[in-house]
């Protein structure tokens, strides 16, 4: 007779809670790295690639799997395409901010056109990166949608 090692579930949620804390603190930690190495330290692409190329299979590996197995990536608390417009416009806020304070640290005031010349680039940055931000959640919110679409479908033939 084989001897079974039984875990308690409790002790599995926290194993599992514990690699998915891990994975953040890599995650974030990637992305603070790839930031400051490009922006405070002016460093060559070359330099942070590594680190740009794996955050980037991280994020992609996240989304994709979670739309394989079926994990609704939009909840439903909003109507629509909402979702997709406050993700974009929050994103092309974000990189606005980034963007915007870390270039005119870096370039100074005067190199960035004066208040104007940094209005105008901001303004700019936001439209692109909120512009940018839609294309791929609008693309990921239709995959999903389609994959729950296949998932309501297949439980629908199960009940008949």
């Amino acid at each position: 007779m084989k001897k079974t090692n039984i875990q308690d579930e409790r002790i599995v949620l926290q194993k599992r809670k514990i690699g998915s804390d891990a994975f953040g603190i890599m995650y974030f930690g990637l992305i603070f790295s790839i930031l400051l190495q490009q922006f405070m330290f002016d460093a060559p692409f070359s330099q942070y690639a590594a680190e740009f190329i794996l955050f980037f299979v991280a994020a992609i590996y996240v989304v994709a799997r979670n739309i394989m197995v079926g994990n609704d990536l939009f909840n439903n608390s909003f109507k629509g395409q909402k979702i997709v417009i406050i993700n974009a416009i929050v994103c092309g806020l974000t990189i606005t901010s980034i963007s915007t304070t870390l270039n005119t640290i870096n370039e100074g005031i005067e190199k960035m056109g004066g208040t104007s010349g940094i209005v105008i680039t901001a303004f700019i940055t936001f439209i692109v990166g909120a512009l940018t931000s839609f294309i791929g959640f609008e693309i990921l919110y239709i995959l999903n949608k389609k994959k729950q679409k296949k998932i309501d479908e297949k439980y629908m033939d199960v009940d008949e």
